[in-house]
């Protein structure tokens, strides 16, 4: 039969080993959604340059598409910052918080998302030939 104190020291030391895989795929998930930030904003910075090369600036759907994509930026920012600012804090209170705010910024992100859609349904019917109704 195993010693209590060796059960102990089992729990203790499995208690250790699955607090730092969870600290280390916690740092996996703040750097992946930190990716994803620049990411963003290098599809902004883009975004950005191909409207003014195009002159453009009277295409209702790519100017959605722009401010999707900074409301989606902006959201995945929230959400970076609030998933970096939960790792190791201990305090309950701002822990709640830290969550709230990266569902705001999922919920920015997907708010973006749709917008940018709406954009993408402009720019298609705007470029989009429509041929005469004929009616006989």
């Amino acid at each position: 039969m195993e010693h209590p104190k060796n059960k102990s020291n089992n729990r203790q030391d499995f208690s250790n080993k699955k607090s730092k895989k969870v600290l280390e795929l916690e740092r996996e998930v703040e750097l992946g959604l930190w990716i994803q930030v620049i990411g963003q904003i290098i599809e902004i910075k883009g975004l950005s340059g191909l409207l003014h090369i195009e002159n453009n600036t009277s295409s209702i759907g790519e100017q959605q598409i722009l401010t999707g994509v900074w409301i989606k930026t902006i959201g995945q920012i929230l959400e970076a910052i609030s998933v970096s600012r939960q790792i190791n804090e201990t305090d309950k209170i701002k822990l709640l918080q830290e969550q709230k705010v990266a569902i705001t910024g999922d919920f920015l992100a997907s708010i973006g998302a749709a917008y940018e859609v709406f954009g993408g349904i402009h720019v298609l019917e705007e470029e989009t030939v429509k041929p005469p109704r004929v009616i006989p």
